[in-house]
């Protein structure tokens, strides 16, 4: 026997976490080959696996989106593993090394930028009056 899915409870469910990241100082949709990711505050996910659905639903409120699908491999890990992470919730700051410390949203798009990834609804720092990490060097 088949359950019937209760799909309005689902969508308003995750309509919820979209309002919450897009009001989230460092909130937003992370979409690589795989996956999405959602962060919608300091220490809260939710993930799943419709690309493009996801990407149209925050896009249609919105929201900030890091696409890396189109950009080039190398670059992307190398962002990743090296750090900083995007500070969600927080302010940014260094701890330790940079793999290991948090910066803003603009600065880490940006640099994701530079490796061909799409990114929208976030400023460039540039825009935003800032062309240097705020963390030290």
């Amino acid at each position: 026997m088949i359950l019937p899915t209760r799909r309005n409870g689902n969508a308003e469910f995750l309509d919820d976490l979209i309002a919450r990241s897009c009001a989230t100082k460092g909130g937003h949709l992370w979409i690589n080959p795989s996956q999405w990711t959602l962060y919608v505050s300091w220490g809260r996910t939710i993930s799943g696996y419709d690309l493009d659905a996801m990407k149209a639903r925050v896009l249609a409120v919105g929201g900030a989106v890091i696409d890396v699908r189109h950009a080039d491999p190398g670059q992307v890990l190398h962002l990743a593993f090296s750090g900083p992470m995007i500070a969600v919730g927080e302010d940014p700051r260094f701890i330790l090394c940079d793999a290991l410390s948090y910066e803003s949203l603009e600065i880490i798009a940006a640099r994701y930028r530079s490796a061909g990834a799409d990114i929208h609804n976030i400023r460039d720092p540039q825009e935003a009056g800032d062309a240097t990490l705020s963390l030290p060097a």
